[in-house]
């Protein structure tokens, strides 16, 4: 065993044998390394892949997904290889998935997500209001989607001595916001790169309610005897913490809606699609027409 041992250490230090010994791992390293690195490249990996075109805004589901293998070389790092990461996702609102591509990171978000995520929720019986804003009555970026507001109306009201008379108050209470949108229609939240100037506010209420405020918003547009100008206010509802469900939107004063509907008029829907509507209007300017005629 000691003579043994001597030859080993004898061999080792020769430095021509550690140096074809160095040399041999070195080779053995770098091809056990290239094959393992070629083998990664061409080992084919499973994807899934679109079976027809997906247009923007379109929820994904197991019956638009095919799956085939492609070279494991050709998956860049923002190709999505996980099928889980993109059932009941959505096609992102600026792309179109074309027949047969790949699904990349960024075309694909939840619904969220989504510009006007919120408008996706909106109950079949309320009726969408754009309501003009500023940078100013919007409590400067204050009033976000999902918030809830208040719905303020100021009358300003000329008496014909040239008087004026003012009279505000809170015509609707919890009014959820669904979109805060710029002039040109974008989303003022849905980048922080830029600052974008809040243009209108989209909120959703009942058909009865939404009569209420377009005839609010008409009564300063039919005469110059009336001023009327809806307001947005924000309220704290959900703020605390607790769950929003049961929160209704009401009428807080029926003094206001009065005043309103006093100044306006409906025509049920009925009637307007009534053909005998206008004749009868007619028949009645048509008597009219007869009575002067006579009277002359």
């Amino acid at each position: 065993m000691n003579n043994l041992s001597l030859k080993i250490k004898m061999f080792l230090k020769n430095k021509n044998t550690v140096t074809i010994i160095c040399g041999l791992l070195a080779i053995a390293v770098l091809y056990i390394g290239y094959n393992w690195r070629l083998r990664s490249s061409i080992d084919p990996i499973r994807v899934p892949y679109a079976l027809d075109t997906i247009d923007p805004r379109t929820e994904i589901t197991k019956d638009m997904i095919g799956y085939r293998d492609v070279a494991k070389a050709s998956v860049t790092s923002d190709v999505i290889t996980n099928v889980n990461a993109l059932i009941d996702k959505y096609v992102n609102a600026n792309t179109v998935i074309p027949k047969g591509s790949m699904f990349y990171k960024g075309t694909v978000v939840s619904k969220d997500e989504l510009p006007d995520s919120a408008l996706y929720d909106m109950p079949l019986d309320e009726t969408l209001y754009y309501l003009g804003v500023n940078i100013t009555t919007s409590y400067f970026n204050t009033i976000l989607p999902g918030n809830y507001i208040d719905i303020y109306v100021q009358t300003i009201t000329t008496d014909v001595d040239g008087s004026k008379k003012v009279m505000v108050g809170k015509l609707l209470s919890n009014v959820l916001v669904r979109a805060v949108k710029t002039s040109n229609g974008l989303n003022v939240f849905e980048t922080s790169d830029e600052a974008r100037i809040p243009a209108t506010i989209i909120f959703s209420v009942k058909e009865d309610l939404h009569l209420l405020l377009r005839k609010a918003a008409s009564i300063g547009n039919l005469s110059d005897e009336y001023r009327v100008d809806i307001i947005p206010v924000p309220n704290t509802t959900g703020f605390d913490g607790n769950s929003t469900e049961g929160v209704v939107t009401k009428v807080t004063s029926e003094y206001l809606k009065n005043f309103i509907e006093e100044r306006s008029i409906y025509i049920p829907e009925e009637e307007l699609e009534d053909p005998t509507f206008n004749n009868n209007n007619n028949t009645d300017n048509n008597e009219d027409v007869d009575n002067e005629t006579n009277n002359d």
